[in-house]
């Protein structure tokens, strides 16, 4: 009794977190172990399971050649949305990050203004303009750019726009969150000293937000790479990322233990770009200390 008293004194902090860590057991740990135990298992006719052990969905997955070229055009995705995400969205950080006032609430609310809208929606909006008959085409042949309407839609630009359009607000925030640690006595000190605007950038502010580019660029690529919605809808099935499979083999086919396996190999490999994500940011962020 003694010692129940002692414990409930000093882990009572805990008890308000119960009821969500219970949901979190329920609704994530135990549908993820579930998985994990079909991802190994054998699929038979009909939807049925074989209760066996085996490795062959992970073989064919990783052996396959169809499933190799899912996995290269993904990471080929995920790296053009990254390359084209960190340039706009560090310009869109970088002022948010120098405007004060009625300007940078401005700007934080336009920012913010996507998450606030359903995904799907933007999606089909998107759809809209990269249409042949939408408002992109109709003022490029307005202007005399274009004779006939340009095919925008179901290709690979398409699908980076989208995917950019939905993962720039959380490159900015994450990056201005980066920014906002950046002493400005740093910045001073090197104008007093006679550096200009562009040799006190990519000296001082540059090297110190490389944290946040780093930390913004990774969450970027591993969104792109395990997207869902954006390919489904402004791509083709040639520009469909392994998560989109996974669930075609799932309701579709009725393959489970290989969808499943699917699911679980995404898993471990954003596992793995975090890792290095850990391992990469805290060195950078010592060297580039001042």
């Amino acid at each position: 009794m003694a010692t129940f008293k002692i414990l409930q004194k000093k882990y009572k902090y805990l008890l308000p977190a119960l009821p969500i860590l219970l949901f979190f057991l329920l609704f994530f740990v135990y549908p993820s172990i579930v998985m994990v135990k079909y991802s190994f298992n054998r699929s038979l006719m009909y939807g049925e399971i074989e209760a066996v052990f085996t490795m062959e969905n992970y073989i064919n997955f990783f052996t396959d050649p169809f499933y190799l070229k899912v996995l290269w055009r993904s990471m080929v995705l995920a790296f053009w949305v990254t390359v084209c995400t960190i340039p706009f969205g560090y310009i869109l950080a970088y002022g948010l990050w120098t405007s004060k006032g009625l300007w940078r609430k401005l700007l934080y609310f336009c920012i913010l203004l996507p998450l606030f809208t359903n995904l799907v929606v933007r999606l089909y909006g998107w759809r809209i303009l990269l249409s042949p008959m939408g408002p992109i085409n109709e003022i490029l042949r307005d202007i005399g750019v274009i004779d006939k309407s340009l095919s925008m839609i179901y290709t690979l630009p398409a699908v980076v726009i989208g995917l950019v359009s939905e993962c720039a607000p959380y490159f900015v925030l994450i990056l201005f969150s980066v920014l906002t640690l950046i002493n400005p006595r740093y910045i001073d000190a090197a104008l007093d000293l006679g550096a200009s605007r562009m040799k006190t950038f990519f000296k001082i502010i540059w090297p110190l937000s490389m944290p946040g580019v780093i930390s913004g660029g990774m969450l970027t690529f591993i969104w792109s790479f395990g997207a869902f919605a954006t390919p489904t809808i402004l791509g083709k099935p040639i520009h469909w990322t392994p998560a989109i499979h996974a669930e075609r083999q799932i309701l579709s086919i009725r393959d489970w233990p290989f969808g499943t396996a699917i699911g679980i190999s995404l898993v471990v490999i954003v596992l793995i770009v975090l890792f290095i994500q850990s391992r990469i940011v805290p060195k950078v962020h010592s060297q580039r200390k001042l």
